[in-house]
């Protein structure tokens, strides 16, 4: 059996096909940039957001060991539904 011959490949058929080679790195690479910006402007957005999620957990967790107790507690001890426990915690 006899070898197929080797056609040879026309010049414009590969500057063409180095070209688009060369054009579709570029284009990665740049993209890869937009996408890794992208990405840090994100994480430092959801960073800031973290602290000031914190911030407000910590500002609500001051008002309430600011706040003075509510004395809603019946202090009627010859009452039956009278609840000790609560009463007591009212005097701390």
């Amino acid at each position: 059996m006899q070898a197929a011959p080797v056609r040879k490949v026309s010049s414009l058929y590969l500057l063409t096909r180095y070209a688009v080679f060369g054009f579709g790195i570029g284009y990665g690479f740049f993209h890869n940039r937009t996408l890794r910006a992208e990405s840090a402007k994100k994480h430092e957005h959801d960073a800031y957001m973290k602290k000031v999620h914190l911030i407000e957990q910590a500002k609500l967790a001051y008002q309430e060991k600011i706040r003075p107790p509510t004395t809603s507690v019946n202090a009627n001890f010859d009452d039956p539904n009278f609840d000790f426990e609560a009463w007591a915690k009212t005097l701390q």
